[in-house]
């Protein structure tokens, strides 16, 4: 028997590999769930078309996401923080100068990222144990159960799509028009080192059998009510379906130990706090990378010993087209990334950097109103004309070009648990110049795009806030203390495997879940071809 802990995308990805040579697999989960009552508005919403939907069904999965002058604090699914929830009760947490959170919920942050899916570059691997090449397969695999939303353009040759038949979704009408601006000018923007293309998804766009297709409702930043944004809890019963698969949920794993011939894990009840304990072959830790690393670190008994965590600087800022495309306030479209931009200039940056670009949702007007306050009616028209022009670019930064994460597991106190102290810390290098040059850059080029930045408007978020981190015990090929083998092994154990970013040596800006899953799906299938 392998155990699988989380049921997050790289543990769905993990078990999906053991299954498919043949193992037994039991997955240990948290399983923290959507309240019941908007579990049953989803329901409700799901079996009707779009257009019959109640004002309080949609008003209900909005609760929670009111947008500041600086945007939304944390994104909600549903109307609902459950994918947050009971992390920082289970687990003490203190956090300084750090924003992210870990999750106990089923399927993990799937619940609420942002579905966007770029595969990595061999460039910005430096440093990683496996080449591009040992994952191709992977990647192609995990298409084998996650839908991906995208088209063969511009983006094709740095980042092959992996899947047999992608299906895009349709842009909005202002993707649309910079598409078509880019295009007009792509050798000039590839001599600048600018690439771009329609953004990658992992969402159903096209009707399969009896389930629907995008009916572009504008609700993706909210949640999906038919389902179509992919979580890893969709895979779950197909998982379920096979015999050899057993989900225990409620439980929330705090040591695993070798033991001859094997692994013993401890945990307890998430409801009653009942001590619990399993017996297995092995174990695939798929926590995320904050709980995984806690795991790792009280199993070890290293305790008040600092790790590093890798983590992806994020950083946003609007843009404004010189002119207006149709009136995006009425269109129906789908409201998650539209198009991809990624920098590779050497002056700006030497790994790639990778934007994000958001045509129009409600949440820009929301965000404008918040900022001019008492005003709104009085500036109604130029607030509605700029809104109409205005597009969101979230920028990414690879993980040595931002800061870490240093994370510290204090010794249990008196039966308690160790308190796990994270605390944001700046490298040498001067992150903000480097996206102060991104910025630059995308006004150098404004007159091909069609658009300019409003640099006076960026945000700089602290480490942690991209969820985009890894790298506590990064792989290696011969570890050292805290690093782990290419089987996620860290040094001294051989049947405890971390699957999760734990194990990446470094967090490129292209998006990291695709990657996280695909690498899940490689230490799976070699695990489970011993």
């Amino acid at each position: 028997m392998i155990y699988v802990v989380g049921s997050g995308p790289a543990g769905i990805s993990a078990a999906v590999a053991l299954l498919e040579r043949g193992k037994r697999v039991t997955m240990l989960d948290a399983g923290t769930d959507l309240e019941p009552a908007r579990q049953a508005v989803v329901a409700r919403m799901q079996g009707q078309p779009w257009h019959d939907w109640a004002d309080e069904d949609v008003a209900a999965l909005k609760e929670g996401m009111t947008p500041s002058s600086k945007g939304v604090p944390v994104k909600y699914a549903y109307g609902s923080d459950f994918p947050y929830r009971d992390g920082t009760d289970s687990f003490p947490l203190i956090k300084h100068g750090v924003d992210t959170s870990p999750s106990l919920a089923r399927g993990g942050l799937s619940n609420v990222w942002g579905a966007s899916l770029l595969p990595y570059r061999a460039e910005d691997m430096e440093g990683w144990p496996l080449a591009i090449e040992d994952l191709v397969e992977h990647y192609r695999s995990v298409f084998s159960f996650m839908n991906l939303s995208g088209t063969w353009d511009c983006l094709a040759d740095l980042f092959p799509l992996y899947a047999e038949r992608p299906q895009p979704l349709q842009a909005s009408e202002q993707a649309r028009a910079l598409l078509n601006e880019f295009a007009q000018h792509r050798e000039a923007l590839r001599s600048a080192g600018v690439r771009f293309g329609q953004s990658r998804l992992a969402v159903r766009a096209m009707p399969e059998g009896d389930q629907p297709g995008c009916a572009y409702c504008g609700l993706c930043m909210y949640g999906c009510p038919y389902g179509l944004i992919y979580s890893s809890t969709s895979t779950l019963p197909r998982l379920q379906a096979n015999e050899r698969f057993a989900y225990i949920g409620g439980v929330v794993v705090e040591t695993v130990r070798e033991v001859p011939g094997g692994v013993t894990i401890e945990g307890r009840s998430r409801v009653t706090g009942e001590a619990l304990r399993w017996k297995g072959d092995r174990v695939c830790l798929a926590c995320g990378t904050i709980m995984t690393t806690r795991v790792l670190l009280a199993s070890l008994e290293a305790y008040d010993r600092p790790v590093r965590l890798a983590d992806s600087q994020y950083f946003m800022f609007p843009l404004l087209r010189f002119r207006k495309s149709g009136c995006a306030r009425q269109e129906r479209l789908h409201t998650l990334s539209q198009v991809f931009l990624e920098i590779l200039d050497d002056t700006v940056s030497r790994p790639t950097v990778h934007l994000q670009l958001y045509t129009y949702n409600e949440m820009f007007l929301g965000a404008m109103k918040a900022m001019v306050g008492p005003l709104f009616p009085v500036l109604k028209w130029p607030v509605h004309q700029m809104v109409e022009r205005m597009i969101l670019a979230q920028g990414f930064l690879h993980s040595d070009l931002s800061p870490f994460i240093e994370v510290v597991l204090n010794h249990p106190q008196e039966g308690r648990p160790g308190v796990l102290q994270l605390h944001g810390r700046v490298r040498e290098v001067d992150t903000r110049a480097i996206i102060r040059r991104v910025v630059e850059k995308v006004r150098q080029q404004s007159l091909h795009l069609k658009a300019m930045p409003v640099g006076r408007m960026l945000q700089i978020a602290q480490p942690g806030r991209s969820f985009h981190s890894g790298g506590s015990f990064p792989m290696r090929r011969r570890p050292a203390e805290f690093e782990s083998d290419l089987l996620g092994r860290p040094r001294g154990l051989e049947r405890v495997h971390a699957v999760d970013s734990t194990v990446f040596p470094s967090i490129p800006a292209t998006t990291i879940t695709l990657t996280v899953m695909a690498n899940a799906h490689r230490i799976g299938q070699e695990v489970g071809a011993g």
